[in-house]
């Protein structure tokens, strides 16, 4: 049966093969496949994705024209007007969608948006002026070995993706990948910081793709964060192959579960990770049953703020927000919890006015006050009805 989803709806999510892994979504593949095929098979998301990341995609394409040469010039005014346009595509594009809308403008929704804004405007006025300077003064490989945006596959197809940059120097071919986040995770030694894991498989990855269709070795890798120095990534080549093979390898082993799955032999749950950690990012978890099954065996575990039950009360307050009451069916007490700041929107929750008392409601992306222990709204709530 079809459950109700804003002024959408969603059963049964679509699962198709993987035609081929990239390399930036191979270790998001390994922490959870069926996140991964629900995203890969075209499915919408059914949480809003973060207003950052957002902007993240934004940064990503100024860097890319950056470097493309397409902002004339090397001063900061063309990079400033195409930021404000990005921004104001993006924004206009969010508006149009119910779980979105709440979070325009970006300006105030990510707290440090002109912080970020500056950094990715310096950063593409560096790579414009680089590019400016460069111009001309290095001997020119073939037009697939260098570039931004390069397309790199493996001679079976299996594994494929587009590398941020590939740059010439007088040493050799330097791989570069552009994060708008942050890059550094806990080492193994005390307060000391290191490259994210994920980073590292995806650069050593990249290094294999470009050296098949290249026949080329880059000299060196690296992850350029909107501030500060490269980061480099040290690698052995025969290192980087034999991740390339393990990773052609879980393609054919995730194929073969996705067919489990397509004929009956096995449900979706062979192909997901529920743990915290995951789930807190994945914005198809209203879907999923093992994020709910996993909560009920883990109760003290710390997942996301998400609430399903039995709605036992709405009640309109008078500063026009709404306070939810709901018995948590999946609770070994039984015992209900409070919602409160619920906006009195149609716009913003469609299901408010069809919800009546005794129906089952699900209510995603809220935030817990330890103090009460009751939950607020937030920006990336969403409400569905479970019956």
């Amino acid at each position: 049966m079809a459950r109700s989803c804003t002024n959408l709806l969603f059963g049964q999510l679509t699962i198709k093969r993987f035609r081929r892994i990239s390399p930036s979504r191979y270790t998001a593949m390994q922490e959870c496949l069926l996140r991964e095929v629900w995203a890969a098979s075209g499915n919408d998301f059914l949480l809003p994705p973060s207003p950052r990341a957002e902007l993240g995609n934004i940064a990503h394409r100024i860097l890319e024209a950056a470097g493309r040469g397409e902002l004339k010039g090397t001063g900061s005014e063309e990079v400033n007007e195409r930021w404000e346009s990005l921004v104001s595509e993006a924004e206009a594009r969010m508006a149009l969608s119910p779980l979105r809308r709440q979070q325009t403008p970006l300006s105030q929704s990510i707290p440090d948006f002109h912080v970020l804004r500056l950094r990715t405007c310096n950063k593409a006025v560096e790579i414009a002026r680089d590019g400016h300077r460069c111009s001309g003064k290095l001997p020119k490989l073939s037009r697939r070995a260098t570039g931004f945006e390069l397309w790199v596959e493996s001679d079976d197809g299996a594994l494929g993706g587009f590398i941020d940059r590939a740059s010439e120097t007088t040493e050799g071919v330097v791989l570069s990948d552009y994060k708008s986040g942050a890059v550094l995770e806990m080492g193994p030694e005390k307060y000391s910081r290191e490259l994210k894991h994920v980073y590292r498989i995806q650069m050593q990855l990249y290094a294999a793709l470009y050296r098949q269709i290249t026949e080329t070795l880059p000299v060196r890798l690296e992850v350029i964060p909107l501030q500060g120095e490269p980061i480099e990534v040290v690698f052995e080549p025969e290192h980087a192959e034999r991740l390339l093979l393990e990773a052609k390898k879980f393609l054919q082993v995730a194929n073969n579960r996705i067919d489990a799955v397509q004929d009956g032999t096995m449900d979706t749950t062979v192909l997901a990770v529920a743990i915290p950690e995951y789930c807190r990012l994945c914005l198809f978890r209203p879907a999923c049953s093992a994020y709910w099954d996993a909560r009920q065996r883990e109760i003290d575990a710390r997942w996301p703020a998400d609430v399903r039950g039995i709605l036992e009360k709405s009640i309109l307050l008078r500063n026009g927000k709404i306070c939810l009451r709901i018995r948590q069916t999946d609770s070994p007490s039984l015992s209900s919890i409070v919602v409160r700041g619920v906006t009195d929107s149609v716009d913003r929750h469609p299901l408010l006015t069809s919800m009546p008392i005794g129906s089952g409601v699900a209510v995603y992306g809220l935030q817990r006050d330890y103090r009460s222990c009751d939950y607020i709204e937030t920006q990336n709530t969403v409400i569905y009805r479970t019956d």
